[in-house]
């Protein structure tokens, strides 16, 4: 692209002053172009052209035609500015700024025949220099991408062509690559920068979808009051791939820099779809070994390990398991808060979680759930690794509209048999915790007192026997009367036996409860003043709260 401010660089007559319509500067300009002395004398005008325009052709087009009102015109037919060669007044100043359109004097005697004629040759040379120069930087970056080199060094090399800093972005506006020549700004302070105005750039990037990949389009965005970025999307065979940038001093973007940017996305774009095929293959074999791990049944243990050693984990060592789950935080009962279509807009986002804990994270996104498996740190500090994972993820749930983040924590454990024991922790520590607190609960498995008894236990048909045989009579009896019994015995026992706290605690009144606690005495036939049987009834709450689901068909 070569713009107003180019031309007078390159082509206008020394002299030439900017006199309104200054915004309008970086306009392109396609051809320089005269108004011509006879009607239609806007006629051969496409847009994109400088006009140049000598004063006194106006009353020779027609003697009523101001310059304000022949500067209008040539605005709405969408021509870049127009050099005068004569007075400009006030009123034409103020048409050309309010149409942002360049306003150029010429200096007195300028031949205007001359100007368009010479003017225009130099554009098409300075296009023709333009379009060499992004062949040869292309060809450069299409060596480095061909021969397999990555992301960072093609980068790396556009920075040396231009002289620029490059930023490269991926499609979640995460910063892939930068780098900086020796007076730029630092990647500290480019990268806010970037991710401030990332929602302005990523909706122009939509646009840009369905450009030619060879040839992408470019924009021009401020950054602050210093620099700006020179962007072009980078376009794969299925749609946006990223973005690559060059930050330019604000105001001093060039033709150059524009050709390059998008030569730069077409290498960027080769090296970022395949490095994206791979991380794809990478994402697959990963989800198979953790898919067996916590699911499958460890027939092949020795293969298992061979493909997590390839990539990187080591499955044989100590492991953490962590399950979070995105809730809608209300007064209602507890229900899970995303869609299937909200967890596709997530992965991206706790995929990039995973990417910033290390490569050695493994992570699937299953029922509802996102389930992290992590190798030990030298802490081994499974509430400090949970809650820094919460607060990451929270960032996922603010920008997913989701108000709360549940999680369940296992505990360390090492070899295979060891991940799927904290993954099973980590899901029941999840469960517990929302039966509990409700959703936005962090439950730490290890945390759990007696019901990491009970779970451990739960296979064991003794504890099916002592919950059916002490809660079984009334768990029916509720069921065909919706009569309350066992909240009410589990309040009673709350309120450390106090029938007028366990009523206020129930939202009843004082003698419902009385009731209740002489129909639960006839029912059962239980004592509830014995030591003995408050300790079996308290027990059986806990299974009933920690495995009733599980159970209730047994009662």
């Amino acid at each position: 692209m070569i713009s107003v401010e180019d031309v007078i660089n390159l082509a206008l007559p020394a002299g030439t002053k900017v006199v309104a319509g200054s915004t309008g500067l970086g306009r392109e300009v396609t051809w320089v172009s005269r108004i011509r002395s006879t009607p239609p004398a806007f006629g051969h005008l496409a847009g994109g052209e400088l006009v140049v325009l000598p004063a006194a052709v106006l009353a020779e087009i027609d003697e009523r035609l101001q310059l304000d009102e022949a500067l209008r015109r040539l605005a709405e037919l969408g021509v870049s500015g127009a050099a005068v060669l004569g007075k400009i007044d006030k009123a034409a100043r103020d048409a050309a700024d309010e149409a942002e359109l360049p306003l150029l004097a010429l200096p007195t005697g300028t031949d205007a025949g001359a100007l368009e004629r010479d003017a225009s040759r130099l554009i098409s040379e300075r296009r023709r220099e333009v379009q060499h120069r992004g062949e040869e930087v292309l060809r450069q970056l299409m060596d480095l991408a061909i021969a397999g080199e990555p992301l960072g060094d093609v980068v790396r090399e556009l920075a040396r062509i231009s002289g620029r800093p490059v930023a490269l972005e991926g499609r979640d506006g995460r910063l892939l690559a930068y780098h900086a020549i020796t007076t730029a700004p630092a990647r500290d302070v480019i990268e806010p920068l970037l991710q401030r105005d990332r929602p302005i750039v990523a909706r122009w990037l939509r646009t840009t979808a369905e450009a030619s990949p060879a040839d992408p389009p470019t924009s021009v965005y401020d950054l602050n009051k210093d620099w700006s970025r020179l962007v072009a999307p980078v376009i794969g065979r299925n749609g946006l791939l990223g973005s690559i940038s060059l930050i330019v001093p604000r105001g001093r973007a060039t033709p150059e820099d524009a050709q390059i940017t998008a030569r730069g996305s077409a290498a960027c774009a080769v090296v970022l779809a395949r490095e994206q095929a791979a991380a794809t293959v990478r994402r697959e074999v990963e989800l198979h070994v953790l898919d067996e791990v916590l699911d499958g049944a460890l027939r092949s243990e020795a293969t298992l390990l061979q493909q997590g050693r390839r990539l990187g984990h080591d499955l044989q060592a100590s492991h953490l398991a962590i399950v979070a789950r995105f809730d809608t935080a209300n007064n209602g009962p507890v229900r899970a808060g995303a869609s299937e279509q909200r967890w596709e807009t997530m992965e991206s986002a706790i995929a990039r979680i995973g990417a910033t804990r290390g490569d050695r994270v493994l992570w699937r996104i299953r029922n509802n759930a996102a389930e992290f498996v992590l190798p030990a740190d030298a802490a081994r500090d499974e509430r400090r690794v949970a809650e820094a994972l919460r607060d990451e993820l929270a960032t996922v749930a603010r920008a997913s509209g989701e108000a709360a983040i549940s999680l369940g924590v296992g505990t360390y454990r090492e070899g295979m048999a060891g991940i799927r024991r904290s993954h099973a922790e980590a899901r029941q520590a999840l469960l517990l915790g929302r039966r509990l607190q409700g959703p936005g609960a962090l439950t730490m498995f290890g945390e759990l007192g007696v019901y990491r008894l009970i779970y451990a236990a739960e296979a064991l048909p003794e504890l099916s026997d002592l919950y059916n045989q002490t809660l079984g009579a009334l768990l029916i009896y509720d069921r065909q009367n919706n009569a309350g019994l066992v909240s009410t015995l589990d309040a009673f026992f709350a309120a450390n036996g106090s029938p007028k706290e366990a009523a206020e605690r129930l939202g009843v009144h004082r003698n419902t409860v009385l009731y209740r606690l002489d129909r639960i005495r006839e029912i059962t036939g239980y004592d509830l003043d014995d030591a003995g049987v408050r300790m079996r009834l308290h027990l059986a709450l806990h299974i009933h709260l920690a495995l009733g689901d599980s159970l209730a068909g047994e009662a």
